[in-house]
């Protein structure tokens, strides 16, 4: 078989071709398909690092605590209480490693809960504002005057005062009690 080149005549030598093959079509392909998925492992790998849908504003944290009636006394007004245990206690948040983020005090006087609020009536409700809790953890670690550390979620402490607060009108009191451990 010959072949014609640019006016010239060659010929086929021991089976040798100039015809382009399939595999040799391929290769350039091949190329760019490993290219783009390098790319594609980089710029999602620094994605995954950088995570920029997490929202890592420092924001305030509002956490509700409930103090049983029994262990308080009236307050400076009708719908006030203070507790005769520990008042104005520290409030630390933690982050999963447990460095310290952000502290602060509960307040001296909480609010008598009314009649809407079921099993928690007369209970003593005590809400308390940490400013400046790094924002972006996901989970973070509570503690009140040294006592018992608590997992929180970032949701829940960056719910409102209020919304924390009507939680209290819907649970009972069993929906609060830890399970004795083994």
């Amino acid at each position: 078989m010959t072949i014609q080149v640019g006016g010239g005549i060659v010929e086929e030598i021991d089976g040798v071709s100039l015809e382009k093959t399939a595999a040799a079509g391929r290769r350039p392909k091949k190329a760019w398909l490993a290219a783009g998925a390098v790319v594609v492992l980089v710029v999602g790998g620094g994605l995954w690092l950088w995570q920029p849908w997490v929202d890592r504003t420092p924001f305030t944290a509002y956490t509700a605590a409930l103090q049983e009636a029994e262990y308080t006394v009236p307050g400076s007004s009708t719908d006030s209480c203070v507790r005769t245990a520990a008042s104005e206690e520290e409030r630390v948040i933690f982050d999963e490693d447990g460095k310290q983020l952000a502290a602060g005090r509960d307040p001296r006087e909480g609010q008598v809960l009314g009649p809407e609020f079921g099993e928690f009536a007369g209970d003593c409700l005590f809400i308390s504002r940490i400013d400046n809790v790094p924002g972006g953890k996901g989970t973070y670690v509570t503690q009140w005057g040294g006592g018992t550390k608590q997992k929180v979620s970032e949701e829940d402490m960056r719910e409102s005062a209020q919304a924390q607060t009507e939680r209290f009108k819907t649970k009972r009191k069993s929906d609060f009690k830890t399970p004795p451990e083994n």
